[in-house]
């Protein structure tokens, strides 16, 4: 598997956030952040590396090639032994070996450096190995759910089986793929509805997202009680509560009647619209939206799409709650 270090600036003066396959372990990192002025190595598989077309602006990239890299050892050193036949002075010529021309000499030396240089050689190889700097990027644990499956959207977010899945984010439904084990792996087919109460997803056999994440109280059900004595409760609980405590949290959208849409709108006329701090960082599936602050937050979000350049959020129902997601819909 070919791979390369790309060095990472972020020139602009907002948070931007890129995707790729990290080289050492083949798994993905999704949106990483890149705070402004802030410079990343990374060591990618090649052809992996995503970033929204909104920050690709913002990113400086620098390719610097394959890696690890082909070109090693610089064998020139045997050169500089001819010289001294007497033993004890390789240290000193070693300080020579930038001259190119010395090359010439390794005919007569052959013999006396043959034994000398793979001891050097070895130091030199050794010592770029570490420095791929692949200790950080592993480091990230993978967050726990306990969720329920089923076969169904509606069996899962009702009466499905339950069970512990892991991914690397800690929202739910800002993840796009999902594991079986706390190692990062998947030990049986995961194909199915998975559902932590609020919101369900699809995944493949794999554990990677299909479609997007849904509110499950807007799933359409055969058995309408139960859904409905759910939805209302929450809603004016949801929406009213937080107003009172403090403050709000600000998000910078794009806006759209489609999902394209709002992806293109983030980049040439984004708005700032309001979430209630209940619903926590975000946006996230079951947030309500508004357009004016205040306590309470007044003028909900109108039905449509919304997107940060990378994810999109779809309001529907009228009461600016959002009821699907697509982490990566923009990329």
């Amino acid at each position: 598997m070919a791979c390369s270090k790309y060095i990472l600036t972020n020139t602009g003066s907002t948070i931007v956030n890129f995707s790729y396959r990290r080289c050492d372990d083949s798994l993905w990192d999704y949106q990483v952040e890149l705070t402004p002025n802030q410079t990343k190595n990374i060591w990618v598989v090649n052809g992996t590396y995503t970033v929204a077309n909104a920050f690709k602006s913002s990113i400086s990239l620098i390719d610097e090639g394959a890696f690890p890299s082909t070109a090693v050892t610089p064998t020139p050193t045997p050169s500089n032994s001819p010289t001294p036949t007497n033993t004890p002075t390789p240290s000193v010529t070693a300080t020579q070996t930038s001259t190119p021309t010395q090359t010439q000499t390794p005919t007569n030396t052959i013999t006396q450096t043959q034994t000398q240089t793979p001891t050097n050689t070895e130091t030199q190889t050794q010592t770029p190995t570490p420095t791929q700097t692949q200790t950080p990027t592993p480091t990230l644990p993978l967050q726990s759910f306990s969720v329920f499956s089923g076969t169904t959207s509606n069996e899962s977010c009702e009466d499905g089986t339950s069970v512990t899945i892991y991914a690397f984010n800690a929202l739910f439904d800002q993840n796009t793929q999902f594991y079986t084990t706390s190692t990062g792996s998947v030990t049986y087919n995961m194909a199915g509805f998975y559902s932590d109460g609020t919101s369900v997803v699809e995944l493949d056999s794999n554990g990677n997202l299909i479609g997007s994440f849904n509110l499950c109280s807007s799933v359409p059900t055969p058995t309408p009680t139960p859904t409905n004595t759910k939805t209302p409760t929450p809603t004016p609980t949801v929406t009213q509560t937080p107003t009172s405590t403090f403050a709000w949290y600000s998000y910078t959208l794009g806006t759209g009647a489609t999902a394209n849409d709002s992806c293109t709108a983030f980049s040439s006329s984004p708005q700032t619209i309001y979430g209630s701090i209940s619903g926590g960082v975000g946006p996230n599936v079951g947030e309500y939206l508004y357009e004016t602050t205040g306590r309470p937050l007044t003028d909900v979000a109108p039905d449509g799409y919304y997107s940060n350049g990378t994810a999109w959020y779809q309001v529907t129902g009228g009461l600016g709650q959002i009821t699907s997601s697509d982490p990566n819909g923009c990329l």
